[in-house]
């Protein structure tokens, strides 16, 4: 089915109210500001993502009548080229990988334009911080970037020093005291932390349930995933979604 004509006819149209896509320049600005690792620049983009008027913009083109599904589009567009960019620029490809996906799962549990929105701005910050910490992970030994990546790749399920260490074949005290060394932290502290990151969004952006949120990353229980989400970010899950997702979902 060719699509020439209604191709012809929406030019037309968009150069009657004058319409136009997002510059060349202006994108590549952005994109070139998170594999830099260009915060500042990038912040000023994301407040962009949080006005209350950001999900009408039309220079980012109309992908899907339906305003939501419109967005979600253009979040794994974004997401997409923001991953392969920063992998080019040496951030390490399974881990790039592994956040985008973990976003775009995350962008799929939302319900709102202004939510996708949202968290599409925390992961460019997320990327941004990625590329600016990359150098200090480069000076890691490859035992402990591996370990990293695997633990990234495996978010969602059940991680334990001696799954890790299995894979990699090295010892898990080695591997235990070697992270600690290097990053200046233990290993299962880092887990934590990064799942609880997770959760925090999945908190902010969707409707599951404490319980659903717990299995899906791999916690012991839900009372495991509350004490644990308590210890990292001073609220309990209850607490933090009752302060942050309305007001996720109204920017």
């Amino acid at each position: 089915m060719s699509l020439g004509k209604q191709l012809n006819y929406h030019l037309i149209k968009q150069q009657e109210e004058n319409i136009c896509h997002i510059s060349f320049e202006e994108e590549y600005t952005l994109y070139h500001a998170i594999a830099d690792g260009n915060i500042e620049k990038v912040t000023r983009y994301v407040r962009e993502y949080q006005k209350s008027d950001a999900a009408s913009n039309l220079k980012n083109g109309i992908l899907s009548n339906d305003p939501l599904q419109n967005v979600k589009y253009q979040f794994v567009i974004s997401a997409a080229i923001i991953t392969r960019l920063c992998a080019e620029r040496g951030l390490a490809r399974e881990r790039a990988y592994t956040l985008s996906d973990l976003y775009i799962n995350a962008m799929d549990a939302c319900t709102s334009a202004s939510s996708v929105l949202n968290l599409q701005g925390d992961m460019l910050l997320d990327f941004t911080s990625q590329m600016i910490n990359m150098e200090k992970e480069d000076v890691y030994s490859i035992q402990v970037n591996r370990a990293i990546d695997y633990i990234y790749q495996h978010l969602h399920q059940k991680l334990t020093v001696a799954d890790i260490a299995d894979t990699l074949e090295i010892n898990s005290s080695y591997l235990s005291v070697l992270f600690k060394k290097e990053t200046g932290q233990c290993i299962t502290h880092f887990i934590r932390q990064k799942k609880i990151i997770a959760a925090s969004n999945m908190l902010k952006f969707s409707e599951y349930s404490y319980a659903e949120i717990a299995e899906y990353l791999g916690f012991s229980s839900q009372s495991q995933f509350i004490q644990s989400f308590k210890r990292e970010t001073g609220y309990t899950p209850k607490e933090y979604k009752k302060k942050y997702y309305h007001i996720g979902l109204e920017l």
